[in-house]
């Protein structure tokens, strides 16, 4: 089978779709991918890379990628991060107007807006193939929980186009189940629920008490991501024999800087983006992970919500929705409100108890065995592979 697969990002960058990608390449399909220039996430173009109108490299595996030209400086401009999603959009929909006639499945790897899919439109209508999609972000959900206010045009013209790229897949996914009922509602037709996997290796070696409790996120700091109310609630819960630690970058890296220094929170240490190869070392002297989301993000499963489950350590849910449930139902740490300070403090507090040892044990074993068993990487392949290949017997 002769498989395209869009996205919009790949190798080198850092995606779950590399190694969706890898084990097809393995398993025997003719897979190629469409995607972009990488530059992500420093907004520069990835070394050994040319950012012109097309290209296609060969990646590990002997992978043929077709790269369209990226536009820089989303980093820093709105109105640049809004160009890139339209160029992208439009240099993609042109290659499968051109090309997609040869390929006979193509899959869509849906992060970030939808309209990063605009080429299925060309691949189904056009040229009759089937296509899958992926969605790791709802639309037009998202939208409005990044502060754009509903109207009756813009839900009435944003609803027609989910439907419109919906209507070119045969075969909706989702990896997050708060996505599954709503997006069924827009557009009327059955959604499967398959989640995403953690590729880090083995669980991380259980720690040793020594005094001294470690708080740590990892990850992306945005605004979603409410960490200038985790670092407030931190100072607020008081806590002598605790640290704060933020491995990671993004947009409100220096201003949580600048709130800590302007402010003298201590024991609060930033360590800055790492290499996802590096994570096992900072799981390994973390007591407890937290994964926090302010409540406009409730229907979504962070990604990393599989990666603290892999590495077997306690999570601070300071978050709603779906987590939340699952982080209380199978007793896998705490949760608090991501409004409320105080909640969040007492969290803390409760986590930093000596007492609680025991406790933090369990949450260890809840967390390995929810990630073998839902969570399992080999069991997810299979389902995706079953959706592309029409063999639904492996389905989640």
């Amino acid at each position: 089978m002769r498989l395209l697969v869009l996205t919009e990002r790949y190798y080198p960058e850092e995606f779950l779709i590399n190694d969706l990608v890898s084990e097809w390449k393995k398993s025997g399909f003719d897979v190629e991918v469409l995607t972009q220039v990488p530059s992500y996430p420093h907004d520069k173009v990835f070394d050994g890379y040319q950012n012109k109108g097309l290209q296609t490299t060969l990646e590990p595996g002997k992978i043929p990628v077709h790269r369209v030209k990226t536009v820089l400086g989303y980093n820093r401009s709105v109105v640049r991060k809004i160009v890139n999603y339209i160029s992208f959009a439009v240099r993609t929909s042109l290659w499968c107007l051109s090309r997609g006639r040869c390929y006979e499945r193509v899959f869509v790897y849906h992060t970030g807006p939808l309209t990063m899919a605009s080429a299925v439109v060309f691949s189904h209508y056009l040229w009759r193939k089937k296509c899958v999609i992926w969605t790791q972000d709802l639309w037009p959900d998202a939208i409005y929980a990044y502060g754009f206010k509903k109207s009756m045009f813009r839900e009435w013209l944003l609803g027609a186009f989910v439907r419109l790229i919906y209507s070119a897949c045969s075969e909706a996914l989702v990896s997050c189940p708060g996505f599954v009922e709503p997006l069924q509602k827009r557009i009327n037709r059955d959604v499967k629920f398959v989640p995403q996997w953690d590729t880090s290796g083995e669980p991380v070696a259980e720690k040793e008490p020594d005094g001294k409790v470690i708080f740590m996120f990892t990850g992306n700091m945005g605004v979603p991501q409410n960490l200038e109310r985790v670092i407030r609630a931190f100072d607020q819960a008081k806590m002598c024999s605790a640290e704060l630690h933020l491995v990671g970058g993004g947009v409100m890296l220096e201003p949580l800087k600048e709130l800590v220094r302007k402010e003298a929170i201590s024991n609060v240490v930033f360590h800055g983006r790492q290499p996802r190869g590096e994570m096992a070392s900072f799981f390994s002297f973390a007591d407890v992970l937290l994964l926090p989301l302010t409540a406009d993000f409730a229907q979504t499963l962070p990604g990393k919500f599989q990666t603290y489950l892999k590495a077997g350590r306690p999570i601070f849910g300071i978050l709603k929705g779906a987590a939340e449930v699952m982080i209380r139902d199978y007793r896998l740490g705490v949760t608090a409100d991501p409004a409320d300070i105080g909640m969040i403090a007492e969290g803390f507090r409760q986590l930093q108890v000596e007492t609680l040892r025991h406790e933090l044990a369990v949450y260890r074993k809840n967390c390995l065995a929810l990630s073998e068993d839902l969570f399992q990487r080999e069991k997810l392949i299979a389902s995706l592979t079953s959706q592309v290949t029409d063999k639904k017997e492996c389905q989640c």
